[in-house]
């Protein structure tokens, strides 16, 4: 097969993630690896998307997609395994009442001075006990509890949770660093939750009072990008990001947020276990892979890395990778109308030297499922880790967006 590859390199800061923290809503929360709204926008116009379409992001992240097709007026729904995600996504497209918003922030700033739950942080598991020892976590939990007892709507209390959890890395001791939490032993911060909280709420505040509000419908949802709980042929373009095979584990990254806001240790495990299987430690339960076939070139540089090392684990993560990446594009082209638009944005990975193309074999489980691949559009040349880099050289890997069209 000829791949259709593209150069377009002038896309390279929109697949990083940086120029979202200063983006009126987008901010609220940014992840690693998002691609920035600039994505959104260009493939809209490209594909000249309007009020009458409807958007879909399989894997929605901090809401990127959907918050950006609100803004453009464009319906649009996001699906996501992880709470937090949700959350974020939620958050981000509903509609509030400014005077709601300022008379619940009125009540909740007085409790969030004064209130501590010192007995009831030991309910907590111990990596948040851990991250926020002592006084910070009862001041975590006085403010949720707060929150949770704020006499408004579920959205309103949902607004502030996001506020709060935005609070937790200014005062963890455990660090996000790459894919893993670094430990920072009795991290003081710059300033007390009330007063970080308090800056945080008024930024979001006038985010709002900034924003477009256009008529039309956006939400997001939990659900598997593998068995999406839409309708056949019900949306006429999909914009996302599956995670890269880079072996991070977000359910570990987020970790603190996830088993503070959302999910006791054992269900954040089971969280661990059902996701996309781009690290070492998922092992999701599917639906039936039948039809799938294995790229040969994917096997074959699979096989290799096999070689250099007993790395069982990772060689499970690799096929189930792909085998995930067949099982979501397989879930695109039920829900894409004939003639629908879908993009991916992708990067490719290194092991030991040898190149894991996924862009390539995307297009290729694409035409399995019934997408043509229009276009592999590469974007950026990511180098190679560090400690790849000393053993094998700097060889660059493509970040890249595939795009299809559905088929009959």
């Amino acid at each position: 097969m000829r791949y259709p590859f593209r150069t377009r390199l002038e896309w390279r800061k929109w697949v990083v993630p940086e120029p979202l923290r200063s983006r009126p809503v987008h901010r609220w929360l940014v992840f690693p690896h998002s691609f920035t709204d600039d994505i959104v926008r260009a493939l809209a116009e490209e594909w000249r998307l309007g009020t009458g379409d409807k958007i879909l992001d399989p894997f929605a992240g901090a809401g990127t997609t959907v918050l950006t097709a609100k803004q453009l007026g464009i319906p649009a729904v996001g699906c996501d395994l992880s709470p937090l995600a949700t959350l974020a996504s939620s958050v981000k497209v509903a509609k509030y009442n400014m005077d709601e918003l300022q008379k619940a922030w009125s009540s909740l700033r007085k409790q969030v001075k004064v209130r501590h739950a010192n007995g009831e942080a030991k309910a907590y598991p111990e990596l948040v006990r851990s991250a926020l020892p002592g006084k910070k976590l009862a001041t975590f939990h006085g403010a949720k509890s707060a929150i949770a007892e704020l006499d408004a709507p579920p959205r309103v209390r949902s607004y502030f949770q996001l506020a709060l959890i935005r609070q937790i890395p200014q005062f963890s001791n455990a660090v996000p660093t790459g894919g893993w939490l670094s430990w920072r032993p009795n991290r003081r911060p710059a300033a007390s939750l009330a007063d970080t909280l308090s800056v945080t709420i008024t930024e979001m505040i006038a985010d709002l009072g900034a924003a477009h509000h256009p008529r039309g419908r956006w939400s997001a949802r939990s659900a598997d990008a593998r068995s999406l709980p839409l309708e056949d042929s019900s949306v006429s373009a999909v914009i996302t990001s599956p995670p890269y095979p880079n072996r991070h584990d977000y359910t570990r990254v987020f970790g603190v947020e996830l088993m503070f806001g959302f999910l006791d240790w054992e269900k954040t495990r089971a969280l661990r276990y059902q996701m996309m299987h781009s690290h070492p430690e998922a092992r999701p339960k599917r639906p039936s892979s039948d039809g799938y076939s294995e790229p040969r070139f994917i096997a074959d540089a699979i096989r290799q890395v096999a070689q250099h090392d007993e790395r069982e684990r990772l060689v499970a993560m690799l096929h189930g990778y792909f085998l995930d990446l067949y099982l979501a594009l397989r879930e695109v082209a039920r829900v894409l109308r004939p003639g629908g638009r879908a993009a991916l944005v992708l990067g490719n990975a290194q092991y030991d030297g040898v190149p894991i193309e996924v862009d390539k074999a995307t297009a290729l489980i694409g035409r399995q499922v019934g997408l043509h691949c229009d276009e592999i559009r590469i974007v950026r040349q990511r180098g190679n880790s560090a400690q790849q880099m000393k053993v094998h050289g700097r060889t660059p890997a493509r970040e890249s967006v595939v795009l299809f069209t559905r088929t009959a």
